[in-house]
C-alpha cells in the first residue's frame, strides 16, 4: 500500500485499486482475485471496499452489478454483494495480510503436535496433503498468478505455502496498479507451460 503522501496513495488509494482489480478479473473471467497487503490496513474497511467495488462494477457492467464475495480469512468475515445472474460471472475476492502466512503455519503446526500428543492425529495421518487442505480451508487456495504491482520484487511474507506452484509477474520500473501491467501479466501467463508431477 503506497503511503498516504503519495498520490492515491493510504487506504483509499488501496480501496480504488482493488475495486479496479475486481472489475478487470471479472472482465477476464477470473473467478478468484486474491489481494495481499501486508499490514492488513484494508481489511477492517470492508463497508468502504464493497460500496467502491458495487460503484466500479456497476460502471463497468451496468445493472444488475456481477455479484461478489469479499472474504477476510482468520476473521471469519465473508460478505456477499449483489445478486447473481445466470450466465454473468462472479468473483470471490479474498483479503489477505502478513498473519495469513508464516504465523498459520505455526499454529497449524502446534494444533497439529497437540492432537499428536493427546493422540487424536496419528503421526503417519501428516501428510502433505493434509497440510495443504488445512491451510486452504485456513487462508484459500493458491493463486496461479501473482502479479506484483511495486517497483521491487518483494513479497513482504506473501503466504509461503501458497506460492509452490504460482508463476509470477513483475515489472522493475512499475510502482502503481494499472491495466497494461495487468494485461501484459494475464499474456505472460496464458503462455505459460504448466508441469505437473505426479
Amino acid at each position: 500500500m503506497r503511503s498516504e503522501d503519495d498520490e492515491n496513495g493510504g487506504i483509499e488509494g488501496a480501496v480504488s485499486d482493488i475495486a479496479e482489480l475486481a472489475a478487470w478479473c471479472l472482465s477476464a473471467g477470473i473467478p478468484k482475485l486474491t489481494i495481499y497487503e501486508e499490514t492488513g490496513a484494508v481489511k477492517p474497511h470492508l463497508d468502504e471496499l464493497e460500496r467502491y467495488i458495487t460503484k466500479n462494477l456497476r460502471a463497468y457492467f451496468g445493472v444488475p452489478t456481477p455479484a461478489f464475495t469479499l472474504k477476510v480469512p482468520h476473521s471469519n468475515k465473508t460478505v456477499l454483494c449483489g445478486t447473481e445472474v445466470e450466465g454473468q460471472p462472479t468473483l470471490l475476492i479474498s483479503l489477505l495480510s502478513r498473519v495469513d502466512g508464516k504465523p498459520t503455519i505455526v499454529e497449524l503446526t502446534k494444533t497439529m503436535c497437540d492432537l499428536t500428543a493427546n493422540n487424536d492425529l496419528s503421526v503417519k495421518d501428516i501428510t502433505v496433503q493434509l497440510i495443504d487442505e488445512e491451510l486452504n480451508e485456513l487462508v484459500g487456495p493458491e493463486p496461479d498468478l501473482l502479479i506484483c504491482f511495486d517497483p521491487v520484487l518483494n513479497l513482504h511474507d506473501y503466504p509461503p505455502w501458497h506460492l509452490r506452484l504460482s508463476e509470477f509477474y513483475w515489472e522493475p520500473d512499475n510502482d502503481s496498479v494499472n491495466y497494461p501491467v495487468f494485461i501484459r501479466a494475464l499474456r505472460q501467463f496464458s503462455n505459460c507451460k504448466m508441469n505437473v508431477g505426479k
